[in-house]
Parts: structure tokens; C-alpha cells; sequence
């Protein structure tokens, strides 16, 4: 009688240890080294069971079978929650059971308005919980989607300075982000969107330039900080162009206001007074001819549209009127300096 209990004994322990390491398999990611995240949406009134074959059928688990096993003997066969999930075939069964029985990560619409800075970007993301802690765009250089045999490389970059920030190409839009995510994702679809955003008339019209990409961006976006009614552009942008081709400073008071608040973090940064305007820096436009070393903002489309398709004038110097925001042009110094007494004061 004790062999046949013996003997039973063996074949109960083998059986249970051949279906724990077949279990085991079973939850193993379904994609090992994959770290590309889906959506996979659980709907109202949908069961586990349905679920579990869902997750299999769209290459999320091995097994359907064991992912119902799991969740019935953790107790969440009926906790697992309805929403929109990012997830990935890289994960194991019963973290991707953990994913859905904790619900769904928040999606969230966050606005970028034309002109912003990449540190008002920044601050924006954080606050609306959209990057993650410790996370920030701040910390990538142009060089880091550079690279074309990397999977973050972007074209728009070619013959872009290496170590220059992403300001001037996060593109101003609405965007819907998840919460929690790394700078790198959030970075990538900014780039991404602007990249779309470009038509291929617009990218023809920038490779027809002298400038190239970067150069027109940091030019759009002094449009974008100086020029506030978009009727008034084109004729602003002309106006650039006529500084840059004459080596004229282009004396661009936003350049200096970036400085302060973006560069320096000074207090009251927007006021300027004379001393001001003497800042030693490559984004100081009244003390070198040229563009400034880079992007002084996120221009938007109209900014571009307006450098890429400016509009001729006998016009060299325009000012903002403090009333209406309208820019008033004018032909030469002695027009510009009797404007400021009238619309200055």
C-alpha cells in the first residue's frame, strides 16, 4: 500500500510542478525586448475572459488561457477596469494583470500656444503631471536625433548645431498625453507633430533658402515673439530679410528679453531699459549682424508662412503700438523715431 501511495505521491508532485512551469512560461512576455507600447481598451461590460482572449489576439500575452488562471486566483477575475491602456508584449502576463486591475493612466489635453519657450513647455508638462519625475525636455540636445541609425533620428535636424536645445521645435498645438511618461516620448511626438505639420511645399520652399531648416526656425520664431497681428508679418519678415542681406543688425528687443528671462532668469525680465541692450551674448541682435544663435521660441505656422513667403517693402524699421498691437512700418530712421513718440508713450 505505501509504494502506491509513494508512486501517487510522485506523479501528484510531477503533474503539479509540469503544469507551474508551464504556467510560468505561459505569463512570460510575448514579445521579450520589445519595448514598444500600444493601446489596448477595455470596454464597459467586457468580462476577463473576453479580455484575456483580446490581450492574445492582439499579441499581449502567450496564453489567454493562463492570463484568466491568474487573475482568478489573485481575486480580480471581476476588478479589472474599463479605459484606454498603454502597454507593451514586453511585459509579463501578470504585470499586464496588474496594469488593468489598478485602471487606466490618465490622459490628459495640454495646449502649447505659438511662442512659448521650451522651459514654459516644460513647466507645462509638469505641471499637468505629463512627465514623469525627474524628467524634463530640457535635458536633450539636438545631437540626440541626429543620428540616422537610430530610432530617434529626425531629419529636420541635418546640419543643425549638435549641441543646441529643442527650442524652436516643439511644435504649438493641442496635444493629448498620457500621464507619467519619459521626456524621450513626449520629446519625440512634439517632433513628430512638427514634422507632419510641415507640408512638402513649406519644406520645399525652406530647402530653396540660404538659410536652411534650423536658420529659418530661429527667424520665425523672432517673427512669432515680435509680431502680434499675423496680417502684419509677411511685411515684418520682409523687413528681416532686408537687415540680413544688407548686414544690418536686425535690433529684435525679443532676443533681449529672451536673454533675461531664458538664458539669465532675472526678475522683471520683460522690462528693458539701455543697459540691457549692451548684454554680451549670441542671441544679443543689436550688438552682432545676424540671426541670434538660435530659436528664441516655438514658432507656429504663420510665423513660418511669413518667413517663407515675405513681402517686399521700402520699409527698415517697424515698432509695435502699445495701444493695439498693430506694427507700424516705416522707411527710414527720422519715420521710426517720430512713430516712437507717437505710439510709444
Amino acid at each position: 500500500m505505501k509504494p502506491l501511495i509513494f508512486i501517487t505521491s510522485i506523479i501528484v508532485i510531477g503533474t503539479f510542478g509540469f503544469f507551474t512551469v508551464v504556467f510560468n512560461y505561459q505569463l512570460k512576455p510575448a514579445a521579450a525586448g520589445s519595448a514598444v507600447e500600444n493601446t489596448f481598451a477595455i470596454e464597459k461590460g467586457e468580462g476577463f475572459q473576453q479580455i484575456a482572449e483580446n490581450l492574445q489576439s492582439a499579441g499581449f500575452i502567450r496564453s489567454a488561457a493562463s492570463f484568466k488562471l491568474y487573475v482568478l486566483l489573485r481575486g480580480w477575475a471581476d476588478k479589472l477596469k474599463p479605459g484606454s491602456y498603454k502597454i507593451s508584449p514586453e511585459l509579463r502576463a501578470n504585470a499586464i494583470a496588474q496594469i488593468l486591475y489598478s485602471g487606466p493612466v490618465l490622459e490628459v489635453s495640454v495646449t502649447i500656444p505659438e511662442g512659448w519657450t521650451l522651459s514654459m513647455i516644460d513647466t507645462k508638462l509638469k505641471d499637468s503631471g505629463v512627465l514623469a519625475e525627474g524628467e524634463s525636455l530640457a535635458d536633450f540636445k539636438i545631437k540626440d536625433f541626429q543620428n540616422k541609425a537610430d530610432a530617434n533620428y529626425f531629419a529636420l535636424f541635418e546640419g543643425a548645431p549638435k549641441e543646441a536645445s529643442l527650442e524652436g521645435f516643439l511644435f504649438p498645438d493641442t496635444y493629448r498625453f498620457y500621464q507619467n511618461r519619459s521626456a524621450l516620448e513626449v520629446a519625440k511626438k512634439f517632433l513628430s507633430n512638427f514634422q507632419n505639420k510641415i507640408s512638402s511645399e513649406l519644406n520645399g520652399q525652406i530647402q530653396k533658402t540660404s538659410l536652411g531648416y534650423y536658420k529659418i526656425i530661429t527667424l520665425a520664431s523672432l517673427v512669432e515673439a515680435e509680431i502680434p497681428h499675423e496680417a502684419d508679418r509677411p511685411l515684418a519678415a520682409g523687413i528681416f530679410w532686408r537687415r540680413l542681406n544688407s548686414s544690418m543688425p536686425l535690433q529684435v528687443d525679443a532676443t533681449i528679453i529672451y536673454i533675461k528671462c531664458e538664458i539669465k532668469h532675472l526678475a522683471d525680465c520683460r522690462k528693458l531699459d539701455k543697459s540691457d541692450f549692451k548684454i554680451k551674448s549670441s542671441y544679443n541682435t543689436y550688438l552682432t549682424n545676424g540671426l541670434p544663435f538660435g530659436p528664441i521660441g516655438n514658432p507656429g505656422l504663420s510665423a513660418l508662412k511669413a518667413v517663407l513667403y515675405p513681402e517686399a517693402s521700402a520699409y527698415w524699421y517697424y515698432l509695435s503700438d502699445l495701444k493695439t498691437g498693430q506694427t507700424i512700418f516705416s522707411r527710414t530712421l527720422e519715420e521710426h523715431k517720430a512713430a516712437q513718440v507717437e505710439y510709444l508713450k
